[in-house]
């Protein structure tokens, strides 16, 4: 990667961090920080990433009787998913997976499908459901190798955008290899109303993150799926304590709020009373996105999605921080940088930086976070604070440092 005029270069132990010289000023400006969770405060390549790979694997085997791999939903491919600015929730990537490889199944076997899904419904739940595919589906004898997709779907990654699982459903149907009955058909199984114990797949990836007891003390309702502990013990603490004290004498106080697409449930879990050190209004969760959405849609309002890349919950962080001259939002994605760039529209008074060393692909990251053009890179969180001590010992005159 050569250099990039734009940025002042910065070496760290895990990596090179870059500072946009047109916004010097600016982030000598910053006086709040608002974090994403997962890649930024949490290390969830092991937790997350990886119940997004054993629920497309649990579902798929569940559907077809065909063993697939974990690792054909790749750190790559997830990386892809969410390069393209539509996946803050990982269930939506568990659904273009999916949806991608079940639609490159026979169509004699998917029509098959859409008679059991259609004579079995949802009476007697997911578990009478599941059994009941297992037994009438069948796919040993089909000529077709899910291992040689692996490509065909890094592919179809890449006709994705920022209306996420819309952009799924318009890729698949713009082929017109499905009939749209049938695409219909496949597509309430999988998600349906998306709730916990009504959608397969937010029902099996819940079950998978969280293991058979979390699971049940978070949602009350008994696991059909795993018996056994949740990718979450996986999960480990990226920011320091020490992090957080130093940008608090830096910003003038612990001016810190959370804007993240992941549960409080799960993120009291890792973090623990880590989550004390922050501005307890200002922590806003993908559960009070949900009841605003919700919200909303019983009060007759057009339905409409607040997740990111929708600034909504990077706003409503923000109030809570008020008054404050220049707001630092710490994302690992495009996503998070495309919020970022929506807020600005509103209230310029925002600035992104994006980190790198805990994405399943870092290099990419760190390419694409350049090629965004985002106001700063750094390795991960917890160099954040030496930078911005660094960039208030420069000597700045204009958008030059001296």
């Amino acid at each position: 990667m050569g250099p990039n005029k734009e940025y002042i270069k910065m070496r760290f132990s895990l990596g090179d961090a870059y500072v946009k010289e047109n916004r010097l000023k600016d982030i000598d400006k910053v006086d709040a920080v608002i974090f994403d969770c997962d890649g930024v405060l949490i290390d969830v390549r092991e937790s997350y990433d990886k119940a997004i790979a054993k629920t497309v694997k649990w579902i798929f085997e569940a559907i077809t009787g065909r063993t697939v791999t974990e690792e054909l939903v790749s750190d790559e491919i997830i990386f892809f998913f969410r390069r393209s600015g539509g996946f803050n929730d990982d269930c939506d990537i568990v659904y273009g997976a999916l949806m991608f490889l079940l639609c490159e199944l026979p169509i004699k076997f998917l029509e098959d499908l859409a008679k059991v899904i259609k004579s079995v419904g949802w009476e007697g739940g997911l578990s009478r459901l599941i059994n009941t595919m297992r037994g009438k589906l069948h796919l040993e004898d089909a000529d077709w190798n899910v291992y040689a997709l692996y490509d065909k779907l890094k592919e179809f990654t890449f006709m994705l955008d920022e209306t996420g699982i819309s952009s799924v459903d318009r890729a698949i149907l713009s082929s017109k290899n499905i009939p749209e009955e049938i695409y219909a058909s496949l597509k309430n199984l999988l998600y349906g109303s998306k709730r916990v114990g009504e959608s397969l797949i937010t029902t099996v990836f819940e079950e998978i993150f969280y293991g058979q007891k979390l699971f049940k003390r978070v949602y009350n309702i008994e696991p059909i799926v795993l018996h056994s502990l949740g990718t979450i013990n996986n999960s480990s603490v990226i920011i320091k304590p020490e992090t957080l004290e130093r940008l608090s004498s830096l910003i003038g106080g612990a001016k810190f709020g959370i804007a993240s697409g992941s549960k409080i449930s799960s993120t009291r879990y890792v973090l623990g009373s880590i989550l004390d050190l922050f501005e307890q209004r200002a922590l806003v969760f993908s559960d009070d996105v949900e009841r605003v959405e919700d919200e909303y849609s019983s009060r007759g309002f057009l339905k409409v999605s607040l997740k990111k890349p929708n600034p909504y919950s990077l706003f409503r962080s923000a109030w809570s921080l008020e008054p404050f001259r220049m707001a630092l939002y710490v994302g690992d994605s495009i996503e998070d940088a495309l919020a970022v760039n929506k807020a600005n529209m509103l209230d310029p008074r925002f600035m992104f930086a994006g980190v790198y060393a805990y994405t399943g692909a870092k290099d990419k990251a760190l390419e694409e976070f350049l090629k965004f053009g985002c106001d700063i890179i750094s390795p991960s969180v917890n160099e954040i604070p030496l930078i911005i001590e660094a960039v208030r010992g420069m000597r700045i005159e204009g958008d030059r440092v001296l």
